[in-house]
């Protein structure tokens, strides 16, 4: 297909880890390719959702895009990274559920919307890229609204190009500090730098921390209004995130608040990827939390119902991964493998009381006989251990 095979030749950032790029970035360029599509194309404006943040925005988005579709619109959703295939960023929602495009569909669009103009976009990145083509993709299908997930940042962000009406801040936490800055509150103003002039309200989830909320109430804001949100802490991280969303639609929608009370977390299907059970016999749970806070989250909603189980964790090379294991001691491991494979960063030296039960491992194959054991596994760290444990189950499954 043209679509993947031109996707493919940009610079793709996530997978070379090549942040210093950005030393010298600048929106510039593409925010003139962004005025002349808007030009060409005259596209006409639906409503759009910045959603950022360090925890939680994968989660969020999701269900914003689920509830606004369950009240009748129709809602585009673009979201980074990928489980399994490109085409998962960019989704439509009908009534609730999330469709992935079909690829023909995106051959056809690509041939007759980008490549007469295929010059203009040679020079951008992996993500630029994706960012454009869905703006055009999304206003091709008529989208009432769109919810944006940023990348890892805010002020620099491809999707500020969006200039989204509203814009949702979730849990700020320290992650890509190279690029963001080494506090949360330097992180949390790189992410608060995607507002812009026309944005009409910041919803934030409460961030519990009298320092960031400071921060957050006196950012210049121009005409932006800002509401920080209660935080109701739920068993779970996703019910939690849910309930965010939902008091975020109400607050942004009042008329619709009656019909959007009604609908339940239960009701509504979970996000691909986020505490995801792949297998039952034994039970395989994979979940995307990469950075300290978030694996802390996870790993300790998981012991409360399982009271020993084993952990597979995997930290591409710029995460911080002495913090990632110190959140692990005291946990009810059975056991601790470290996947160190193609791709991804060698541990540093485990904490006290972790290296019985640890082992480090770089082989596929060396995996499939802990998903034929008796213990639950949780899988952590990283997007791209879906697809690896994902085609061992199936293999093992199979045989």
């Amino acid at each position: 297909m043209l679509f993947f095979d031109f996707l493919y030749s940009l610079q793709n950032i996530e997978k070379t880890r090549n942040f210093n790029v950005f030393k010298n970035y600048s929106l510039d360029g593409l925010s003139d390719l962004f005025l002349f599509l808007k030009s060409k194309h005259k596209i006409q404006k639906p409503i759009r959702i910045s959603v950022v943040g360090t925890n939680g925005k994968g989660s969020t988005s999701h269900y914003l895009a689920s509830l606004l579709s369950i009240l009748g619109y129709k809602t585009g959703l673009y979201t980074s990274p990928h489980l399994l295939t490109p085409l998962e960023r960019f989704l439509i929602f009908l009534d609730g559920k999330p469709e992935v495009p079909k690829e023909e569909d995106v051959e056809s669009f690509f041939k007759n919307t980008i490549l007469p103009d295929l010059e203009r976009y040679q020079s951008l990145s992996y993500f630029e890229f994706l960012t454009v083509f869905t703006y055009l993709y999304f206003a091709k299908e008529n989208t009432e609204f769109e919810i944006w997930e940023a990348g890892l940042g805010g002020r620099l962000d491809s999707t500020k190009l969006v200039y989204a009406d509203h814009v949702i801040l979730t849990k700020i936490g320290l992650d890509h500090s190279e690029i963001l800055g080494d506090t949360k509150e330097k992180i949390c103003l790189e992410k608060l730098g995607i507002l812009t002039d026309v944005c009409r309200n910041l919803v934030v989830m409460d961030p519990e921390d009298d320092s960031l909320r400071t921060l957050i109430q006196n950012f210049p804001k121009g005409k932006t209004k800002t509401q920080i949100l209660p935080l109701e802490k739920k068993p779970t991280y996703l019910e939690t995130n849910f309930l965010f969303s939902q008091a975020a639609l109400i607050h942004l929608l009042p008329k619709e608040t009656s019909k959007l009370s009604s609908i339940s977390f239960a009701s509504l299907e979970k996000p691909r990827g986020r505490m995801e059970v792949l297998q039952n016999s034994p039970e395989i749970v994979f979940d995307p939390a990469h950075n300290p806070d978030a694996i802390a989250t996870t790993t300790r909603e998981f012991a409360k119902t399982h009271p020993s189980f084993s952990l597979v964790l995997g930290s591409l090379p710029d995460k911080d991964r002495e913090g990632i294991l110190s959140q692990l001691v005291g946990l009810p491991l059975h056991s601790l493998i470290l996947w160190e494979g193609s791709g991804f960063g060698a541990f540093p030296e485990l904490p006290q009381g972790l290296t019985s039960i640890t082992t480090k491992l770089q082989a596929e194959e060396d995996l499939r006989p802990l998903f034929r054991g008796r213990f639950p596994v949780l899988v952590l760290g990283s997007f791209r251990l879906y697809g690896i444990v994902a085609k061992l189950i199936q293999n093992t499954t199979n045989m």
